[in-house]
């Protein structure tokens, strides 16, 4: 689904208001509504206090507040701007707007509070008095819904500049926005709904989107009962120096409980007993012997390219040949991706002029991306989606930055995010797992990106499913992807009417590198 930055979002209400398609006021009534069912349904008794800034934030939350006044809760209201919102949208119900003096009284008197202090405009810290307020707010101990995103929060970036509240439910309006999937803000929003209130499809649309579960179940589809092993795709996997047999290994158990239909191992002769004994449904392939090499790269639908690959000269010839004579999609990680020269303007001819069946996807970490494109691990994590961007354009190749979230580029077209984070990922091991998955997918057919986006839905849900706790093992993902792929495909459809996506909160201190 489209993922908008604050800006653009803010377009997509100016153009929803100008053009006719919708009135400003019912686009306000129709948020504050629905805010005001979700605070319902979740915190069902006790009273309510809203805290309405001076913008449409504010306005959503008085009308959420009038709402639930009319189905018999206790509500309070708190001006916290410089002036009640405008439009007015008490419709004539008589409720005060108490001034903010009124604040510590409403707050020890209440059980939810719905936050609508600020809006989605905010990208320095907050100033007294709403700085102030927030303060008081997560001092009270009570539950926090905050109305489309926490106050405090860049909705863009997900930078928290200054204070900001810490909310158990955010309740977004139209779509997501990127920077509420992003750290340290998504430590911040707690469950997060992201609700259907009346805009227009946008045009143009936002420039990135969130990779959903339900969207990857869509992409996998369903093997047919009387498929061949050849329908499900063939994977060459290239990777285990001497003494690293055990990046292979994950890569290829992954790739097989992914669902490819038949996996190569190309590695170390010192690593066949290994491979053949912990994946026995492999065909291992000595790299020593070229002739066997070419073989398996002349019969693979696609190639996985790095895990526990080595460094050494003979290791990046082999990246080399790989890259110059290989007409199928492949995906380069770990020292595949070490053993090519730094610099985004010396990285681009590496990959040579596109071939028919060509397509390359590229999975580095911060600090791989930071060698890369010339820059510092620092102004890699400052903007990620940039980072992601320049490299994909420079490369020409799709680019899969890991973190949280995690953002696939293709070049000159659409940036995605995840939306699934386990602080699991953040193990030994995890990248080599989504290397094989990422092959899978590429072997059975699908695009970089959509292999990319597929893969990490598919990683995620297995390591939440299966690990997700610190401490996790990598060597326990793979058998977990069978029972995540049946639970994309028995998602529910159309259980929360007006819910475009759903998520959990994350614990405090989350954030971090979490693809592996």
């Amino acid at each position: 689904m489209w993922l908008p930055t604050a800006a653009e979002m803010a377009e997509i209400d100016r153009v929803a208001i100008e053009s006719g398609a919708i009135p400003e006021r019912a686009l306000i009534e129709n948020a504050g509504r629905a805010l005001a069912r979700h605070v319902h349904e979740r915190f069902p008794a006790g009273r309510v206090a809203v805290l309405a800034g001076s913008g449409h934030n504010g306005a959503d939350a008085l009308v959420a507040g009038r709402t639930l006044s009319a189905w018999g809760r206790s509500v309070g209201f708190v001006q916290c701007g410089s002036r009640a919102p405008d439009p007015d949208v008490l419709a004539g119900w008589g409720l005060t707007l108490e001034p903010i003096e009124a604040l510590d009284r409403e707050l020890a008197a209440a059980d939810t509070v719905i936050d609508g202090i600020l809006g989605t405009g905010l990208t320095t810290a907050p100033r007294p008095p709403q700085a102030t307020v927030i303060e008081r707010v997560n001092a009270a101990g009570v539950a926090v819904v905050s109305a489309d995103g926490p106050s405090g929060v860049d909705f863009t970036t997900g930078r928290v500049p200054g204070a900001a509240i810490r909310a158990d439910l955010t309740v977004t309006f139209g779509w997501p926005k990127t920077g509420l999937l992003s750290f340290p803000a998504r430590e911040r929003i707690g469950d997060l709904v992201s609700v259907e209130i009346g805009f227009p499809r946008p045009d143009p649309p936002p420039s990135a989107r969130a990779v959903t579960a339900a969207w990857v179940a869509s992409l996998l589809g369903v093997r047919p009962a009387d498929g061949h092993k050849g329908d499900a795709g063939y994977l060459a996997i290239v990777g285990g120096e001497r003494g690293m047999a055990g990046a292979v290994v994950l890569a290829a158990r992954a790739a097989i409980r992914a669902g490819v239909g038949i996996v190569r191992v190309v590695s170390a002769p010192e690593n066949r007993e290994i491979v053949q004994t912990s994946v026995p449904e492999a065909v291992f392939v000595d790299w020593s012997a070229p002739a066997a090499v070419q073989s398996a790269l002349d019969w693979a639908g696609a190639l996985a390219v790095g895990p526990g690959l080595g460094t050494a000269p003979e290791r990046a010839r082999l990246v080399r040949r790989v890259l110059e004579g290989a007409p199928v999609p492949l995906v380069l990680d770990a020292d595949a991706l070490n053993v090519l020269s730094p610099g985004a303007a010396e990285a681009a001819p590496q990959f040579g002029p596109p071939a028919p069946g060509r397509s390359v996807l590229l999975t580095p970490h911060p600090g791989e991306m930071a060698r890369l494109l010339g820059a510092s691990i620092g102004e890699v994590r400052e903007d990620a989606p940039a980072a992601a961007r320049r490299l994909a354009d420079a490369t020409r190749a799709t680019v899969l930055l890991k973190g949280a979230p995690t953002w696939v580029a293709r070049p000159g077209g659409e940036l995605r995010a995840t939306t699934l984070v386990s602080p699991a990922f953040a193990s030994g091991g995890m990248g080599d797992v989504l290397t094989g998955v990422c092959g899978a997918c590429l072997a059975c057919g699908l695009r970089p990106a959509d292999a990319a986006s597929a893969a990490l839905t598919l990683t995620a849900l297995a390591i939440l499913r299966g690990v997700d706790e610190i401490g996790g093992s990598a060597a326990d993902v793979p058998d977990a992807l069978p029972g995540a792929r049946r639970a994309l495909g028995s998602l529910p459809s159309g259980a929360w009417a007006g819910v475009n996506l759903a998520l959990p909160a994350v614990p405090a201190a989350a954030s971090g590198d979490r693809a592996g």
